[in-house]
């Protein structure tokens, strides 16, 4: 009689199937590709050691960009309050000079009130002349003329005296007119020096709090991040 062989054959079959499927898994394991190394880490606050995720490279070329820009706003800053502070010395000087030209201005009233004072005394003088005159038209003889004559030098004396009083008048108007010119001149120009440093001075502040922000805003996001050295060294060469 004769022996059928096929449940054998169809045995071995499924258990080379059977071998197969179980091998498959470790086929794909060995397959897997390494993970990349990390490589050396950097951090822009000056330590690799932080914390948190690594910054991609993108985010690694927006905070340097932010950096930056912190940077010369800050060293901007810095040269302008050097120049406000170069612009407040002379504008203190500039006012020191005024108060000594105020009192130039001050002496001239001075010399005003007095020039005043002597015109006072004059035309007492001149009301008195005028009642000895008169008085000395009713005398007769030597004493009569005697007098007169004496009143016709008073006369020229006070006269002398008019005219110099006029001049000094004169010397004076246009004296204190053109001190009192420059001074109001100069004290406007200094007011307006002034107005426009404290104008700066405010921009300035106002521009420090923003950089101020920003650089805590940077702080946060940016300093105590992790980032790859490598990533650096492609930046610097103009990769995106």
């Amino acid at each position: 009689m004769t022996r059928f062989v096929a449940p054998r054959i169809a045995a071995a079959v499924l258990i080379a199937c059977g071998a197969t499927l179980a091998a498959a898994p470790g086929a794909f394991a060995q397959s897997k590709p390494a993970a990349k190394p990390e490589g050396r880490t950097l951090s822009l606050g000056g330590s690799g050691g932080s914390g948190g995720p690594i910054l991609t490279r993108q985010e690694l070329k927006d905070c340097l960009a932010r950096q930056d820009t912190v940077a010369k706003a800050s060293a901007a800053l810095v040269a302008e309050r050097s120049e406000l502070e170069t612009m407040r010395m002379q504008i203190a000087a500039e006012q020191d000079a005024l108060k000594s030209e105020r009192s130039k201005v001050e002496g001239s009233k001075e010399a005003v009130a007095s020039l005043n004072q002597r015109y006072r005394e004059l035309g007492e003088r001149v009301e008195q002349w005028n009642e000895r005159t008169k008085s000395s038209e009713e005398r007769k003889g030597a004493a009569g003329e005697r007098e007169r004559r004496q009143l016709e030098r008073e006369r020229q004396e006070i006269q002398k005296t008019q005219a110099a009083l006029d001049a000094e008048r004169a010397q004076l108007a246009v004296g204190n007119e053109q001190a009192v010119n420059s001074f109001n001149d100069r004290a406007a120009a200094v007011d307006s020096k002034v107005k426009d440093w404290n104008k700066r001075n405010d921009d300035v502040f106002q521009r420090a709090e923003k950089v101020n922000a920003d650089r805590d805003l940077w702080a946060g996001e940016c300093a105590n991040r992790r980032y790859r050295e490598d990533d650096e060294i492609l930046l610097k060469k103009g990769a995106k």
